[in-house]
């Protein structure tokens, strides 16, 4: 999504640009096992979790949307490694046009503005703002960018886009400060250079990390690694499953909280934008007790439903799906068919979505990371097809976050008692054992933006320190990534750098234009 996001902004800025993508149009088992890699830390699969094609993750992306708040920039002297270069204020103008990319309208997130414009299809629950608010998100179609501007792409003067084009390693100058030549592999293994004024990592926050690493022919540390925080870092929102909510009385004043009934629910539009509520922590409850953000919603459970086999379900699905036929397990195929008449009513309840007629919800639950130095990519001694070494994941999530997730079902069972909402069971809650953690596929923080090249990858107009013209977008460079969905401020951060890298040109046409240099790109085969 940045990648295209800043190919689309040169274009209509008059700037000649070349795309690398590593996939093609369609969805390849072959392009997309370059994305296997090994896991130390929590389980975590690195090739389902992304799509290896133009568009990226848009293609597997659910849609959600929603803007960092103030916040998300703020050092929190609670949270170790928070803290952006700038505040919200830097960003923010830059949403509007972002919403216009992902295709949402441009009415705000306030949740007054969603119950009053759908009236009584949906209802806010009273809540004690002293330890919850009511959040919004919206929903996009979803955006997938290869194909909603492809056409946009294919008419492009100045930007060119190159398919199953695999970047293996940037290669630089005698110091590695400058990016001289990008070095691709073609489908066939056929090798080509591209040169270029500019150079922008795109690839999402495992394989920016990673080809950094992978171009040590200068420094064996890899690019910009200087401090040794290339791929370190690393943040995944951790998604909790856990606990019950039956409702004292109708479960019908849930239903905007409930995920399988807004889930892009075209009732709940305002002009072809719906929407969807969330339980969050309030900022004063967090700064009272040190907490992350962490934001809550329920799943509609019909009388006698089997959670656990529904969810086994969609866990094949998507696996069929994405043609990763190696990830299904035949234990959950057979409990699938074994029980398929209970699964098929469930499944035709979730459709018609009748979350009116639920006696109870699941409790689903994300909290926002910590920043932790030792939550990284490295490089695998395994090697893929291409002969470059894989990617190495240690996902790890820190006291605080469990300390946020058990306090923010705390609150919540002693609020719904107090007012009379509903009975909430934590179960294992209470009895300290360990609950079942999976992410969002939400890629972080790998290469963090800091103006002190000792805590941060990238400046804060996200070039890498010690390099001239490297640059790299996307949720790589977050320092903190708040309580859900970085695709909304992910766009906005590449619109700002098309913007930054504009303005140089401007400067760089006015103090070249006796020698008329221009920004370019070449592409060579290799010698």
């Amino acid at each position: 999504m940045a990648g295209i996001t800043l190919a689309l902004e040169f274009e209509r800025n008059g700037i000649t640009a070349c795309v690398l993508e590593g996939g093609g149009l369609k969805p390849s088992t072959k392009s997309q096992s370059l994305y296997e890699g090994d896991n130390a830390g929590l389980p975590y699969d690195l090739q389902s979790t992304r799509t290896r094609r133009l568009g990226g993750s848009s293609n597997c992306w659910g849609g959600w949307i929603r803007p960092f708040i103030g916040l998300d920039f703020e050092h929190r002297d609670w949270v170790p490694n928070s803290g952006w270069p700038f505040g919200l204020s830097e960003v923010e103008p830059y949403y509007r046009r972002a919403s216009d990319l992902v295709q949402v309208n441009h009415h705000g997130f306030e949740p007054e503005f969603w119950h009053d414009r759908l009236g009584k299809q949906v209802g806010l629950l009273d809540l004690d703002g002293s330890s919850f608010e009511t959040i919004v998100s919206k929903f996009s179609p979803p955006t997938r960018f290869g194909r909603d501007y492809h056409t946009e792409l294919a008419s492009a003067k100045g930007a060119r886009v190159i398919l199953n084009a695999s970047v293996v390693q940037l290669d630089t100058c005698s110091n590695a400060t400058t990016v001289q030549r990008v070095q691709v592999l073609s489908a066939s293994r056929q090798r080509f250079f591209v040169r270029a004024n500019h150079t922008i990592l795109a690839a999402g926050g495992i394989e920016n990390a990673r080809l950094m690493l992978l171009s040590h022919d200068v420094d064996p540390r890899g690019l910009g690694n200087q401090n040794d925080l290339v791929g370190r870092y690393f943040m995944e929102h951790p998604r909790i499953r856990h606990g019950q909510l039956t409702p004292a009385g109708d479960a019908d004043k849930f239903r905007f909280y409930d995920a399988r009934y807004t889930y892009h629910n075209p009732r709940l539009s305002v002009e072809g934008t719906s929407a969807s509520a969330h339980l969050a922590l309030s900022e004063q409850r967090q700064r009272r007790e040190g907490l992350l953000q962490c934001r809550t919603y329920f799943r509609a459970c019909r009388a006698g439903e089997d959670s656990e086999l529904t969810e086994k379900f969609h866990e094949l699905y998507d696996a069929i799906r994405a043609r990763h036929y190696r990830d299904i397990k035949l234990q959950t195929f057979a409990a699938v068919a074994r029980k398929s008449p209970n699964l098929m009513t469930s499944l035709l309840y979730r459709r018609l979505k009748l979350a009116a007629k639920s006696d109870h919800f699941q409790i689903e639950t994300v909290v926002e990371p910590a920043p932790d130095r030792n939550s990284r990519v490295t490089l695998s001694l395994n090697r893929d097809r291409l002969g470059y070494h894989r990617a190495h994941l240690d996902w790890r999530i820190g006291d605080l976050e469990k300390r946020t997730h058990l306090r923010m079902l705390e609150l919540m069972r002693d609020q719904f008692a107090n007012t009379g909402l509903g009975y909430v069971d934590l179960d294992d809650a209470d009895h300290g054992r360990p609950l079942p953690v999976i992410g969002c596929n939400h890629h972080m923080g790998t290469t963090r933006m800091h103006i002190d090249p000792r805590q941060g990858v990238v400046d804060k107009n996200c070039k890498v320190h010690f390099m001239h013209n490297l640059h790299i977008a996307g949720s790589s460079i977050f320092p903190t990534c708040g309580n859900d969905m970085p695709t909304l401020t992910i766009v906005a951060l590449a619109l700002r750098l098309a913007d930054h890298i504009n303005a140089q040109r401007g400067l760089q046409r006015h103090n070249s234009a006796n020698n008329g240099q221009a920004l370019s790109f070449q592409t060579m085969p290799a010698s």
